[in-house]
């Protein structure tokens, strides 16, 4: 379907415009074959690597099913790459926070990890009494830059090229890690500097997420998206592992080379990423992706709907008379309405991006931005200060290095990893993101308890906590912010517009980046005037209050699922041959739809 209205968009010269039915039998064969679609590659938009290839003729051996599984699996490594990147800059300002902040010799290391003395060997300013507090604002100034270009970012990426937009965020990004490490060996000790370095850092690297999804969902469609988006998504995880350990080697004495090392490795993916990243399937003549399941096309929701239903509104509304020719059917009678809109190949140069009001209207985009909210001030608390907390709280009766601290707190991002994974799995086999979110964020409060509780009694606990608590806290956040984004930004309501995926991802991760600068800020104020025991009821609370916003969605599902199969159940025996429930109906319409094309 694709390819048929990418030849009514393109023009496939005389032999098309006198119909499919007079067309000689090999250039219908010419129409549908690869060659075809060779041709229309559009050069001009290619990145440099990918023109080389396909200028010297070395993806033109491949079919086309061969070549897009090909250019899929490139975009996946790219993005991963470039987000792992991202996160291995963030994750550095967590290893190096122990190092920055007053780090006191204990007179017995067996019984307290900071215990004061007279030796400090902290970094100026954040060597004071209320250091902590400092190294919060400075999470929370780099988080709030983070949160409110989000909102702006979204609109420019729908706005401009995808490839450029990312290449130039991703260059602003490593230039923002480099001259914070740069202030180790300049001497730097203004609190101001390292608050306008964030500020750039945060504005910069605010590109990367919407720029991101908005290629992913160009990519794949919505066919197993929770399973897809959920391994994808342990770019998270595998940067900050990356980021505990690369940076973690310098980070104890020479702590800006631990800065300037992610500050190439992200300069390496960028070169990436503008050579070879593209961002739209009809840049290199591929079909755009399905964006909604068969089930969401042929039935209309809590209504069971009858093949004869179907087929009767579909002849009616879509099948010219045996005499018309394609010039017809592509004139006053368009035959791609025979076919999904989600099908149809629209230029996206040609629409235009759809407002921030438009997009709040979406349905869900509300209730999953406030959740994500709340559910990224306790991700990100994590992210910013669990090695400091490993740091300074004894496990199993011994206190651990910076190294030590920050390779422990990698277990978390393990556990983050299988519940990305799990979680898009589950909501794909339920088709529930709401209901599979609330579930894992009520199985995280009493994790996030035991945790506390219990888990710096033994070295093993604490990694099997940190493993459960991951699983748990990381699952909602990262299927909101992937999978659901991706949903909402290609809805049905949106007619198929190719330029509202990033302004919907900005929205969420915009709203949900808000929380997470709030957390890591309050985590700061919390250590230094209260204790980690409110910390972590904060973290706990803040689970329950994103669960409970998504308590309508989750009875939308569940009540669509009682419908469902009360339908099922209790049709007539009559209608039950007629039930839209067998892939032998999908079948007949694929055939019905493939008559219409011949």
């Amino acid at each position: 379907h694709g390819w048929i209205s990418h030849v009514r968009d393109q023009g496939a010269g005389a032999h098309t415009m006198a119909g499919i039915k007079s067309c000689r039998s090999d250039d219908k064969d010419r129409l549908l074959s690869r060659e075809y679609f060779v041709d229309k590659v559009q050069y001009g938009r290619l990145p440099v690597g990918i023109w080389c290839l396909e200028r010297a003729g070395i993806l033109s051996r491949l079919s086309l099913a061969q070549k897009k599984k090909l250019y899929q699996m490139s975009i996946l490594v790219l993005t991963f790459l470039l987000y792992a990147s991202l996160h291995m800059a963030r994750v550095t300002s967590s290893v190096v926070k122990s190092t920055l902040h007053p780090k006191c010799d204990s007179l017995n290391s067996t019984e307290e990890c900071a215990k004061p003395s007279n030796h400090c060997d902290g970094w100026r300013p954040f060597d004071g009494a209320h250091g902590k507090s400092l190294l919060g604002v400075v999470d929370y100034v780099w988080l709030f830059s983070y949160a409110i270009f989000m909102f702006f970012s979204g609109q420019v990426a729908d706005h401009s090229n995808l490839r450029y937009f990312l290449t130039f965020g991703m260059l602003g990004s490593s230039l923002s890690i480099g001259l914070f490490g740069t202030g180790y060996f300049l001497d730097i000790h203004h609190l101001a500097y390292f608050l306008t370095v964030q500020v750039l850092g945060g504005a910069m690297q605010s590109s990367g997420w919407p720029g991101v999804v908005a290629v992913m969902a160009n990519w794949f469609g919505k066919h197993r998206r929770g399973l897809i988006m959920g391994i994808w998504n342990c770019h998270v995880s595998v940067g900050n592992l990356l980021g505990y350990i690369i940076p973690g080697i310098w980070a104890h004495h020479h702590w800006g080379i631990s800065y300037l090392v992610s500050c190439s490795i992200m300069l390496c993916v960028t070169a990436l990423i503008f050579l070879f990243l593209v961002t739209d399937p009809a840049h290199v003549g591929l079909p755009p992706p399905k964006h909604q399941l068969e089930s969401e096309e042929i039935s209309s929701t809590n209504t069971v709907v009858t093949k004869t239903d179907l087929l009767r509104k579909q002849h009616q509304q879509e099948a010219p008379s045996s005499s018309q020719t394609l010039n017809t059917a592509y004139g006053s009678t368009d035959v791609t309405a025979a076919v999904p809109r989600d099908n149809a190949n629209v230029n996206p140069d040609k629409e235009k991006a759809i407002k921030i009001w438009r997009a709040l209207l979406i349905p869900g985009v509300v209730e999953f931005s406030l959740a994500l909210f709340f559910s990224k001030l306790v991700i990100y608390s994590f992210l910013f200060w669990l090695p400091f907390y490993v740091k300074n709280t004894q496990i199993g009766h011994r206190c651990l290095s910076t190294f030590q601290s920050g390779a422990l707190s990698s277990m978390f991002d393990v556990g983050a990893m299988i519940g990305s994974i799990l979680a898009g799995s589950i909501s794909d086999l339920l088709q529930a993101r709401a209901f599979t979110s609330v579930a894992s964020l009520v199985f995280a409060i009493p994790s996030l308890f035991l945790f506390r509780e219990f888990g710096s009694q033994h070295l093993g606990l604490t990694i099997a906590m940190m493993i459960v608590t991951g699983i748990f806290i990381n699952g909602p956040y990262a299927m909101i912010t992937t999978a659901v984004s991706a949903d909402l930004g290609t809805h049905k309501s949106l007619r198929n517009n190719q330029r509202a995926k990033a302004t919907v991802t900005a929205i969420i991760d915009g709203t949900g980046s808000i929380g997470g600068a709030v957390g890591p800020l309050l985590t700061g104020v919390l250590v230094d005037y209260g204790s980690w025991d409110d910390v972590f009821y904060l973290f706990m609370g803040s689970s329950l209050v994103s669960a409970l916003l998504m308590s309508r969605l989750v009875y939308k599902e569940v009540k669509s699922w009682r419908i469902s199969c009360l339908a099922t159940q209790h049709s007539p025996i009559s209608e039950k041959s007629n039930v839209v429930e067998s892939s032998d109906f999908i079948s007949d319409l694929h055939n019905e739809e493939a008559n219409l094309i011949h």
